[in-house]
């Protein structure tokens, strides 16, 4: 018993394995395999030249340095207003800004390395590494305008119009009144007296 299911189990292992591989039945008979639901192929290769990402890897520099400038007014701005809670949060992303600039330094100078040694992998890894922490500093830059409360939407004070009809009462309901008990009438005596 246990024989025949490691030989059912194996099969069915190989008959997968050829399915996939697309050398299932259809390919012994001559037959095409019928196309497969799913591509998980993963590509590694990019499809920018070593010197279009340099010059890519510029731009988010360019881009990057611009954040960092803003979240630097944007901590003056706190400064002046003397509100401690922006301020450390804008100096907080000021810091992370700052820290994934260096990281992104690194990559870049990494990337040229990788280039003039014409490491493919190393190439794409670092040029991977400049674009995340392009994307981490364009976040930043937004969580730093979240801190100071401003929003691109906005489009002025806010105000707000109260009509009240004349026809309601002019008593306040909330407020209780005087109680109305009547105590003129005594009411009798509970035992006789004796």
């Amino acid at each position: 018993m246990a024989t025949k299911t490691k030989l059912i189990l194996t099969t069915a292992f190989v008959a997968s394995a050829l399915s996939a591989q697309g050398g299932g039945a259809g390919a012994a008979t001559g037959n095409p395999a019928a196309p497969s639901q799913a591509d998980i192929a993963v590509k590694q290769r990019s499809t920018l030249t070593p010197q279009e990402m340099v010059k890519q890897g510029s731009e988010y520099f360019k881009g990057m340095n611009e954040i960092l400038k803003r979240i630097s007014g944007l901590q003056d701005q706190s400064k002046r207003q003397k509100d401690i809670i922006r301020l450390n949060c804008v100096t907080d992303k000021l810091v992370q800004t700052k820290v994934n600039i260096t990281i992104a330094d690194q990559a870049m100078a990494s990337l040229q390395e990788s280039i003039a040694r014409a490491d493919e992998g190393g190439r794409t890894h670092e040029f991977t590494r400049l674009t995340i922490v392009n994307q981490k500093v364009t976040v930043l830059g937004a969580e730093a305008e979240n801190c100071i409360g401003e929003d691109l939407s906005f489009v002025g004070a806010t105000r707000v119009d109260v009509e009240i009809d004349p026809n309601l009462p002019t008593i306040d309901v909330t407020l209780p009144g005087q109680p109305t008990i009547d105590i003129t009438d005594r009411p009798p005596a509970a035992s006789p007296k004796g």
